[in-house]
């Protein structure tokens, strides 16, 4: 009987540690800086931040009205229930796929850039 108590107590110890291994936050994949080339307009830049245990979703769109130039719009943004999904403002699903290191929402794809690509596509004038 003591046999199965020791089997019994040392498989749930093995679950609990296993269990807490997760050595990055939730949604630390998303973190970054995205970029999508639609080819029509400048592109749009992503900037995905950690704001405490949220995170911030700032789109970089090209505005040709009024203040011509990139304009930005921040939303929170949390981790979904599945693994590789983002909810932006709470309604829009952002999906990562791991494979590509691309993020898709809608029909629309980002790839993944460096900070220096990131502040130097914002102040790049397009070229007409």
């Amino acid at each position: 009987m003591n046999r199965r108590h020791f089997i019994a107590a040392s498989g749930a110890s093995l679950l609990a540690i296993l269990a807490g291994c997760k050595t990055e936050p939730d949604g630390e994949k998303f973190v970054g800086y995205w970029l999508t080339d639609l080819g029509r307009y400048p592109p749009t830049l992503i900037h995905i931040k950690r704001n405490g245990d949220s995170l911030l979703f700032t789109v970089n769109g090209w505005n040709n009205l009024g203040k011509v130039g990139y304009q930005a719009h921040t939303s929170p943004a949390v981790p979904g229930d599945a693994d590789n999904i983002l909810i932006v403002a709470g309604t829009k699903h952002v999906a990562y796929d791991e494979a590509t290191d691309q993020i898709t929402s809608d029909n629309t794809t980002a790839k993944r850039i460096t900070q220096a690509e990131y502040e130097a596509a914002l102040v790049k004038k397009p070229s007409r």
